[in-house]
């Protein structure tokens, strides 16, 4: 798999992609609930590691309900423990749908890590790979973060898919580095409009002839050998 270096490159394909997309899951965290607000086919979240979440304002983001909630994420790990192993989870069914496009808004605190990783799996959570990783250099939302699963084989039409959205140390490193200082276990990831959309697989119609046609076919067909037959007596 490979991505392309320019990251404007990226948010140009999901932009288009999403002009057709058909939202499959979504959570806005509106009801003050990590259950889904929809979904197509069937989802459910998790936490990773003992993290804790809360509800709280999700002012800045994408979100245009009311009321505007986010989901925030704390009890991380310390400096050097539990690289990608805490954060959260969403298994989305995605039977019948294929070009798939993750999205998500993120808002950091200054002592949170500053990369976050974007993981998938393709069997119900028994292997994860890394797909993309995040940075975030401020504590206002980022919005509309989000990675193409398009080109990814096994993500259309699975029911065993599943992101993760999980805190990383800092590429090339064992640690990680806080958002705007010093990184701290008490830090906080705010996500809202957590969503995955695709486009539906278009159904196979197999035009099948009324009887009456059928037989009119046969009889041609009937009439053609004869002929044939006929040619090669003479």
């Amino acid at each position: 798999m490979q991505f392309k270096p320019a990251l404007f490159l990226i948010a140009s394909a999901l932009a288009a992609s999403s002009a057709f997309a058909t939202p499959i899951a979504q959570w806005d965290f509106n009801n003050s609930s990590t259950k889904h607000t929809f979904s197509m086919n069937g989802a459910s979240f998790a936490t990773l590691g003992n993290i804790s979440t809360a509800f709280v304002t999700g002012s800045g983001s994408t979100d245009k309900g009311s009321p505007n909630n986010a989901l925030n994420t704390l009890t991380y790990g310390t400096a050097t423990t539990g690289n990608m192993t805490r954060g959260v989870q969403f298994m989305i069914d995605t039977s019948g749908y294929q070009d798939l496009i993750f999205s998500f808004d993120q808002r950091n605190s200054g002592t949170a890590s500053a990369w976050t990783a974007l993981l998938y799996t393709l069997d119900d959570g028994e292997t994860w790979t890394k797909a993309q990783q995040f940075q975030m250099t401020g504590t206002n939302f980022v919005n509309n973060r989000g990675f193409s699963f398009a080109d990814i084989d096994g993500a259309d039409n699975n029911p065993f898919f599943g992101i993760q959205l999980v805190a990383m140390f800092a590429p090339g490193t064992s640690n990680y580095v806080g958002t705007s200082g010093t990184y701290g276990s008490g830090g906080t990831i705010r996500y809202d409009m957590v969503t995955l959309s695709g486009t539906e697989i278009p159904e196979v119609i197999i035009d099948v002839p009324e009887p009456g046609s059928l037989a009119l076919l046969m009889a041609g067909l009937g009439g053609i050998g004869v002929v044939s037959r006929r040619r090669r007596s003479n």
